[in-house]
């Protein structure tokens, strides 16, 4: 057995007190801190029929005749969530703090830019663009 083998310096190891191997707890993760999902939201309004867990998805599973069923679409569902559909925006609520009407942002569609707040800001970068500041 050579001085610097495995053995020898585990040997060493063990005759002054340094440990050799190291105890992880596993570490199971959980969802405190993370966002929720359609799914999660649809399931704690009640929207959710859990005999029927695994046929839901983003459009809606499809029947024997390739036909969508609307009541699988997690999408579907969201939108008859009157109150999902009503709520402010924060944008909004400060709007109407301030007297004004924010009436062009739709929610969670910014790529709607031809009457949205993005297409505003395009503009005003454009425009700041064309002034010569130097």
């Amino acid at each position: 057995m050579g001085a610097g083998s495995l053995k020898a310096l585990q040997n060493l190891c063990n005759r002054n007190g340094v440990p050799i191997s190291e105890t992880i707890p596993k570490i199971q993760q959980g969802w405190e801190g993370k966002q929720k999902g359609l799914l999660q939201i649809l399931w704690e309004r009640g929207w959710i029929d859990k005999t029927r867990l695994g046929k839901y998805t983003i459009d809606g599973s499809k029947d024997g005749f390739g036909i969508k069923q609307l009541d699988t679409s997690l999408k579907y569902l969201m939108a008859n969530c009157l109150d999902f559909e009503e709520e402010e925006s924060l944008l909004q609520s400060i709007g109407t703090k301030m007297g004004v009407i924010v009436d062009r942002t739709p929610k969670c569609h910014c790529e709607l830019a031809g009457e949205g707040i993005e297409y505003s800001w395009g503009c005003a970068y454009f425009n700041s663009r064309c002034w010569d500041l130097f």
